[in-house]
């Protein structure tokens, strides 16, 4: 077992990961009647740049299959990032377009930026059948030395209200409860509040 950067063969085992880290949100944003959202995540996942490209993301690879996906990034990728999302939405729902980035717009008050001082985690996903393992702490504590030896002193994330159970495993490491976010959309009742955790060492 083991952890790298991922790569764009990585698609089809990646998506289905960094699906299940925020479901309501991704379906919310990107699923649009023949368009899902993991078709979606699909797409931007090859491309070189955009919230979910394989640029990102680190995997846990074990006996050759991965089972775990997290991005990390930081200030300094936002404008790249943004960009590439954009481009990425109007390639594949054209039309559409205003929507589906008047969604990812709303979705921005839960979901919250790096620091300068901190790199920001999110799409973090495990295989089920490898949670409870100690796979997801470790992965955390590999993206505090690679923090560290970027220059950064912290790392920060977001975390759903009805996800308790994923914020006792942060609390656990280290992380801390900063900020409660509060979803902009009022005219959904899908999406739960958040909360912007950090973490500094």
């Amino acid at each position: 077992m083991y952890i790298r950067k991922a790569e764009k063969k990585d698609v089809y085992d990646c998506v289905p990961l960094i699906y299940s880290a925020g479901v309501p949100l991704f379906d919310y944003i990107y699923g649009h009647e023949q368009i899902t959202a993991e078709h979606f995540i699909h797409k931007e996942f090859l491309s070189e740049y955009g919230y979910t490209s394989y640029n990102l993301h680190w995997v846990v690879e074990d006996q050759g299959k991965v089972i775990a996906v997290v991005a990390c990034y930081a200030t300094k990728d936002l404008s790249r990032m943004d960009n590439g999302t954009i481009k990425n939405i109007l390639k594949m729902y054209k039309f559409r377009f205003p929507r589906v980035l008047m969604r990812a717009l709303n979705s921005s008050s839960v979901v919250t930026k790096p620091s300068e001082t901190s790199l920001h985690v999110a799409n973090f996903g495990v295989h089920p059948n490898y949670r409870s393992k100690g796979i997801g702490t470790q992965l955390l504590q590999h993206l505090k030395m690679h923090a560290i030896e970027q220059g950064y002193s912290g790392l920060s994330l977001d975390v759903s209200k009805a996800n308790p159970k994923g914020q006792s495993l942060y609390e656990r490491i280290g992380f801390k409860v900063v900020e409660e976010t509060a979803f902009k959309d009022e005219n959904t009742q899908r999406m739960p509040n958040g909360r912007r955790m950090e973490w500094y060492f």
